[in-house]
């Protein structure tokens, strides 16, 4: 890993060019909309097996397509008549449980498509690329109050985390050719909306979006996975980042590698993207209830393959290096998620 700037980028940076993949998600598409307000020039790749085309910005051209093919990469890096200066990396599949039944189909899309995408990208001449990993890929902690910093030992317990490891060590191999620079960004709970784009999985997997479903009578009640953990409430203790915290943090890393590979100094990056705040699943269901205003019906489940009692972020480097101080609480989280109930802004 490379060294660490002494001062945050200036915001003030030009604009650039970007390629997104997985562009019709709900990080993608919010990404896509602060990029562009930023000023940016943006092109969208995503087979629309879980995205959703309508949340993009109108001014981004979205080419229908899979990661690993190289028809569909080729297309979307030559959109620009060049190659775009930068990519971010977020298409891939995420569950953790189904990861736990299909390992096969996550090495796939999330390696195959990883080694794809960076082998078409440096045949372009891209210049940089920052891509999404997971506080997955980290190791337990023996104590739920730890934060976790970006020397943390590495030590999936899932298939999910496994692919997200070696997404990672691949862009880093990548970087150390010396053809692009990079930054992987481990991500813990996003949540929130911005921009109009809210959380719209299928199947819905995270717990805000789901906790506010039944709040709301919109689905059956919540299942809550295990109250035995070494917790002070037995539930899981993890770490929620606004949305809106999560987007800044790609464009800052995204215009600190790109500048740096500009410099003649190629370099990788890891940053942990979280508030460093660890909230329990029942402190959740309990904000969720008083910004909804209802109670939300929950069935106490065994424990989940591949769950760990808590995964909380040292966001210092983050915002050492960066800039980027998530501040957005919990409250302010559910407040927005509950704003769009339903659907993303549409076209």
């Amino acid at each position: 890993m490379s060294a660490e700037a002494t001062h945050p980028l200036s915001p003030d940076s030009p604009p650039r060019s970007a390629l997104i993949t997985g562009a019709a998600g709900y990080l993608g598409s919010t990404l896509a909309h602060h990029l562009v307000a930023e000023g940016w020039s943006v092109i969208g790749l995503d087979d629309l097996s879980n995205g959703h085309a309508e949340s993009l910005p109108l001014s981004v051209p979205l080419i229908r397509g899979d990661v690993r093919d190289p028809e569909a990469l080729s297309a979307a890096l030559g959109r620009f008549g060049r190659a775009p200066e930068v990519v971010f990396h977020l298409a891939g599949l995420i569950a953790v449980g189904e990861s736990m039944q299909m390992p096969a189909r996550y090495h796939s899309v999330n390696v195959g498509g990883t080694a794809a995408l960076i082998e078409a990208a440096m045949e372009a001449g891209v210049e940089a690329i920052v891509q999404a990993s997971s506080a997955a890929v980290l190791a337990p902690t023996p104590a739920p109050d730890i934060r976790l910093d970006e020397s943390a030992r590495l030590a999936p317990e899932s298939p999910y985390g496994e692919t997200k490891v070696i997404a990672e060590e691949t862009l880093a191999a990548a970087v150390e050719i010396g053809r692009l620079s990079g930054a992987s960004l481990r991500l813990f709970n996003l949540a929130g909306s911005a921009y109009g784009c809210a959380e719209r999985h299928h199947p819905e997997t995270h717990l805000i979006p789901l906790a506010i479903a039944a709040a709301r009578r919109q689905r059956e009640a919540l299942s809550l996975f295990g109250d035995d953990f070494p917790t002070p409430d037995g539930t899981c203790l993890r770490d929620y980042v606004h949305i809106e915290d999560v987007v800044h943090a790609f464009a800052a890393a995204a215009r600190r590698v790109l500048d740096r590979q500009r410099s003649g100094w190629a370099g990788y990056d890891v940053f942990h993207v979280g508030s460093g705040v660890g909230h329990s699943v029942r402190e959740v269901i309990a904000m969720v209830e008083a910004v909804v205003g209802h109670d939300v019906p929950f069935v106490m489940k065994p424990r989940r393959l591949g769950d760990t009692a808590a995964l909380i972020a040292d966001p210092t480097r983050l915002g050492r290096t960066l800039g980027i101080h998530p501040s957005r609480d919990l409250e302010r989280m559910v407040r927005d998620a509950a704003a769009l109930p339903i659907a993303a802004r549409g076209r």
